[in-house]
């Protein structure tokens, strides 16, 4: 059993929280109904550690976890849902958040609302938290109604979206540690160890074999041109960089990184499923098909993809099929994708297509990504165990020979 943080509002609308003991949600959520109270909020009483952020010195835009978005946007759901007025709503919600860029922001929105301007301009006034799929998503709600049901629907987004990225950011984390750790194991060898045994083969003064002479002689190139490998290595990355900040270089990685080994499979599921669905949100939202083309190409974060939505929103400004137009880039939208959107534009029920579509990617996704740590594990630690065993060989075959010509 444990303490639980509550926000409810009464039966006039005004605000109350505190704590409650309990083991579950449900079960503090039902002593709030039986107190004639509505929850809004309810979460447990957790002690939180601080952690530095780039952005709170301001070398970084300021970023906000999704989590809180998430929370955001589903209690203010609820309030408006309860007849709440959105006013009010916003300021009983932004109370509670400690995450000053947030709290920040959302009392930005609030003076904006208060204003009298629309909610949707007043996201838009920090799309660095906001995206744009959320602006378009409530200014629909703001023109055709519903905005509460949508709010959950933006709320149910973005939460499977940051549980994608994670799961994609596990997937590449085992890979980076193991690469780093091979650097370090290479380098301790490179600079550390075979120097010593370098000495100690020209004490016996004995003729080494070539592999071993191979390896003494990089190490001595470079120990010797260490300046030179940290311009050489500092130019390399620098350039990397650049290139990938330019317009021509970021379309050529966003262009061919799905081509990459294992990843690039793992990659181009989530994209697929990440685009599908934000359509589909979108379209259930009434936003205009080239509207939500376009912002499904932008919240793919890929300017292939993004270049690719523009062409397929022009050539349906001008009367052509979605799915007709995505079949023409099969390298991206497989064939079963564009079908499925053929198929649902011709019946009426594309926003259900694309959720299937979305559904299937997702759980491709998963499974793509559960595979990869199984498989990756025995590749990586046999690959390993080859490099060392190369590494003592080379090392250790002289004294062998040396001992054998003793004898």
């Amino acid at each position: 059993m444990g303490n639980f943080r509550y926000i409810a509002v009464d039966k006039k609308g005004k605000r109350q929280e505190g704590t409650l003991g309990g083991y579950t949600r449900e079960e503090v959520s039902a002593e709030l109904r039986k107190m004639g109270l509505k929850p809004v909020s309810v979460e447990p009483v957790r002690r939180k550690k601080r952690s530095w952020k780039l952005s709170e010195i301001n070398l970084t835009p300021p970023k906000v976890n999704p989590s809180l978005k998430v929370i955001f946007f589903r209690e203010l759901s609820t309030l408006l849902d309860a007849g709440i007025q959105l006013v009010d709503a916003i300021s009983i919600v932004q109370l509670q958040f400690d995450d000053k860029n947030f709290q920040k922001a959302l009392g930005e929105i609030l003076i904006f609302v208060k204003a009298g301007h629309p909610f949707s301009e007043a996201l838009a006034e920090h799309r660095n938290i906001f995206p744009g799929f959320v602006i378009s998503m409530v200014n629909a709600a703001e023109m055709g109604g519903g905005l509460d049901q949508i709010l959950s629907q933006i709320a149910i987004y973005i939460e499977k979206e940051d549980d994608v990225r994670k799961r994609l950011s596990s997937a590449t984390s085992y890979p980076k540690f193991i690469a780093g750790f091979f650097g370090v194991v290479l380098a301790g060898v490179m600079f550390g160890l075979m120097p010593k045994f370098a000495d100690i083969f020209d004490s016996f003064g004995a003729e080494l074999p070539a592999s071993t002479q191979l390896m003494i002689n990089i190490s001595d190139f470079m120990i010797n041109h260490i300046i030179l490998e940290a311009i050489l290595g500092g130019g390399l990355w620098i350039g990397f960089r650049a290139f990938k900040a330019s317009p021509k270089g970021k379309y050529f990685l966003d262009k061919h990184i799905f081509k990459l080994p294992v990843a690039g499979h793992i990659i181009h599921k989530s994209l697929i499923s990440r685009f599908a669905k934000t359509l589909a949100v979108l379209i259930r939202a009434e936003v205009p098909i080239i509207s939500a083309l376009k912002i499904a190409g932008d919240t793919s974060d890929n300017v292939y993809i993004k270049d690719i939505c523009e062409n397929v929103a022009t050539q349906i400004a001008h009367g052509r099929s979605l799915g007709g137009q995505l079949a023409k880039y099969d390298d991206i939208f497989p064939i079963m994708v564009s079908s499925m959107i053929g198929v649902g534009e011709k019946s009426g029920a594309l926003a259900v297509m694309l959720e299937k579509i979305s559904e299937f990617h997702e759980a491709d996704f998963n499974t793509a990504v559960d595979k990869l740590s199984k498989t990756i594990e025995p590749i990586v630690m046999g690959g390993l165990g080859v490099v060392i065993s190369i590494i003592i060989v080379t090392l250790y075959l002289p004294i062998f020979q040396m001992s054998s010509a003793i004898h």
